[in-house]
């Protein structure tokens, strides 16, 4: 039967993705706790919260460091349930980003002050709809700088007490997609944009890569 009436395609509502950055950790190896830790002129959370925020992400922090919530000036809670690594870190995220009605979440290690908002813009459009979207590295898949679907949230319970933790194994689990390193070359530096600071050594190498000029300059709509 013909209506006689013209189709109209309906677009549907763009995804809410909250941006929340994972300062957990005993840092032993860096002998103190990172997020506040002084890198080029400002804490070190504070390089891995512009760029979320410069990708157009609401963010919050997963910490339960006392200061951490006035110094960043953004909302902060502790995990659900203490020591379960990351994985706990993500499950509290995802519980809080279904509180806020948020679709998933960016999650972003405190420690990977080099990561930049092209790169996050390139993970948070991905043509794809898979529960989890992660970049490859030269070390391999990188899920503390990932997006994470509310559709990975049962495997993510289901994996809270198991013996396997590992955000990796959580990823192939729920059929992520992988953005290749070719992909991730073209919109940021190969070699040094998963730095992980876990040493002095470390955030040495990062203190002569960053610009503090860049940390001042107004981020991008």
């Amino acid at each position: 039967m013909h209506w006689g009436g013209r189709i109209h395609s309906v677009t549907p509502p763009p995804e809410r993705i909250f941006g929340v950055m994972l300062a957990g950790g005993e840092s032993r190896r860096f002998g103190r706790s990172k997020v506040l830790a002084p890198l080029s002129g400002a804490p070190m959370a504070s390089w891995g919260v512009r760029a979320l925020q410069a990708a157009g992400l609401p963010v919050g922090v997963i910490s339960d460091e006392e200061g951490v919530e006035a110094t960043l000036g953004l909302p902060t809670r502790p995990d659900l349930e203490a020591g379960l690594g990351p994985l706990g870190g993500l499950w509290t995220a995802l519980q809080w980003a279904s509180e806020r009605g948020d679709d998933g979440v960016f999650l972003l290690g405190c420690d990977m002050p080099m990561v930049n908002e092209a790169l996050l813009r390139t993970i948070l459009d991905w043509n794809d709809d898979a529960p989890a979207v992660v970049p490859v590295g030269s070390e391999g898949p990188e899920p503390l700088c990932a997006l994470y679907r509310s559709t990975c949230k049962a495997e993510v319970e289901r994996r809270l007490h198991s013996d396997d933790r590992s955000l990796r194994a959580l990823a192939n689990a729920v059929g992520a997609a992988f953005i290749g390193e070719d992909a991730v070359a073209r919109v940021a530096d190969a070699q040094t944009t998963f730095l992980n600071v876990n040493t002095v050594e470390e955030r040495d190498r990062a203190e002569d890569l960053l610009d503090p000029r860049a940390l001042r300059a107004p981020a991008s709509p």
